[in-house]
């Protein structure tokens, strides 16, 4: 493959012909000349990434001033306020700076290339969450620029410690990373780790945070999710003042948080918004909903495959009788109902928002019922997938959700082969599975495997935020303590 010639050149002309072949064909590429005092400087940008207002201002005050630097190596900043500057020295770096919004100005008496920063990016302004929305609490959600994203975090965390780290991943597409942590909480190991695991990420383009997430995650084949994303900037400065680690990718709306427990996964955001004795009934439902979304069908299957015994006869005898005449085993009238049901979820996902819940929900209540009325499935089949897939609408962890509806079909399978027993047999593989998962090395389990009961005040109850002084310790902080006693103490010797 043949290289480019990476030195640029002396001659002003010669950069604009260089940096023109390198980008060709490019039709938003735009070459202006500005001629003053005998002087020629040669301006490129591209147009659809420029600020075209400010640009067009920054030449008119170069074309006035022009006579004031003539063969000096002076930066424009000094002669355009609130202009930022800097100088390229090959070809790459400043088609790398066009690529990211710059304009670009080279002229033979300034005797190098510089660089303006005028970048105005197409980005939409920050709306409500869509995947985590909550009644109380704030209602802004990042957005697919990563400037404004960081905007957010900063608004509402007014630290120096706050550490930004940027990083560029993709040979191709060049994407922006930003790694965010505390420095006085966040354990410098866990940082580290996230610093080597980015480095080993060798890939043509990142376009989404979920690339990232794919690379970093342990293990790779877990269908559990080890990494936490999120849409809420608030939910993020909880997650950094835990001692967490979180990861911003250029372009995308959502934000990486690790590690990541099974518990939090089972928290809302609207958990710490509410009174904390509300929050218990309603973690414990969720609870509750994660299994049955998992188990049920295969419970009922089971049930009405090997073992009826178990059901009180009255119960048996009436869904016998429902079952008259059904031509399918139970198993497969439970798997053709559960695939139904999936399909219909997603079709409901793909439509127009406007339509899609209702498609979904008319969808299936007409398929349910008219299965009923042809014969092909019992009315306490339809019940059952109905109320499974309500119980996985409980859960805020999209990644968990995913995790049920495909937990639902090896389960059932089970029940259809060896009864109950297969049940809990595939039962105790999935949570032994889950107790040998780690995030960032953080037992996936913890707080309850390895127990610690500092930490279960926010696992299955949240205590009131007088109660939780320390942060959790699963995360190893370097400072435990949330409650700066000696601030506090000389605020009140103020007062």
């Amino acid at each position: 493959m043949r290289q480019h010639d990476d030195t640029i050149s002396s001659k002003a002309i010669e950069v604009v012909h260089q940096i023109s072949n390198r980008l060709h064909p490019c039709p938003d590429l735009r070459i202006q000349s500005v001629n003053m005092s005998r002087v020629t400087v040669f301006v490129l940008w591209l147009d659809s990434l420029v600020d075209n207002k400010r640009l067009q201002e920054a030449i008119l005050v170069t074309s006035k001033q022009i006579s004031d630097f003539k063969g000096k190596r002076i930066h424009l900043s000094s002669i355009i306020p609130g202009l930022s500057t800097h100088t390229v020295n090959n070809v790459s770096e400043t088609v790398k700076a066009l690529l990211n919004g710059c304009a670009i100005v080279c002229s033979d008496d300034i005797k190098f290339v510089q660089v303006w920063h005028l970048t105005k990016l197409p980005t939409r302004s920050v709306e409500r969450p869509e995947n985590e929305p909550t009644l109380n609490g704030p209602q802004e959600a990042f957005v697919e620029n990563i400037n404004l994203n960081i905007s957010l975090l900063r608004k509402r965390l007014k630290s120096p410690e706050l550490k930004i780290e940027t990083y560029e991943l993709g040979n191709e597409s060049q994407t922006t990373i930003a790694i965010l942590y505390h420095k006085t909480i966040a354990k410098e190991s866990l940082v580290n780790e996230m610093r080597d695991r980015l480095k080993k990420i060798v890939f043509d383009y990142i376009v989404d945070i979920n690339q990232i997430r794919e690379f970093i995650s342990d293990p790779y084949f877990s269908i559990f999710p080890t990494v936490e994303d999120t849409e809420r900037p608030d939910r993020m400065i909880a997650g950094l003042m835990e001692g967490r680690v979180g990861l911003l990718v250029d372009g995308s709306p959502k934000s990486i948080l690790v590690p990541l427990t099974f518990a939090m996964n089972l928290s809302s955001p609207e958990d710490y918004y509410m009174h904390y004795s509300i929050v218990l009934p309603l973690r414990l439902l969720r609870h509750l909903m994660f299994w049955v979304s998992v188990l049920l069908p295969a419970l009922y299957v089971s049930l009405l495959t090997y073992n009826q015994d178990l059901l009180p006869t009255p119960l048996v005898m009436s869904v016998a009788a429902q079952h008259t005449g059904i031509p399918f085993p139970t198993v497969f009238e439970a798997l053709g109902m559960m695939i139904a049901f999936e399909a219909l979820r997603e079709a409901g996902t793909r439509l127009p928002r406007a339509v899609g819940q209702s498609v979904s929900i008319v969808g299936t209540l007409i398929i349910g019922d008219a299965a009923v009325q042809a014969g092909l499935v019992s009315p306490g089949m339809v019940i059952i997938v109905s109320a499974t897939g309500v119980a996985s609408f409980t859960l805020p962890a999209l990644g968990l959700v995913m995790s049920a509806r495909l937990l639902q079909f090896p389960f059932v399978i089970a029940a259809s082969l060896f009864g109950l027993f297969g049940v809990v047999m595939l039962g105790l593989v999935i949570v032994a599975r889950l107790a040998s998962l780690r995030s960032f090395g953080v037992p996936y389990l913890s707080p309850v495997a390895p127990n610690n009961f500092n930490d279960m005040k926010d696992t299955v109850i949240r205590a009131p935020w007088w109660m939780m002084q320390k942060r959790p310790q699963e995360f190893e902080p370097q400072n435990s303590s949330r409650m700066n006693v000696s601030h506090s103490k000389s605020r009140r010797d103020q007062g």
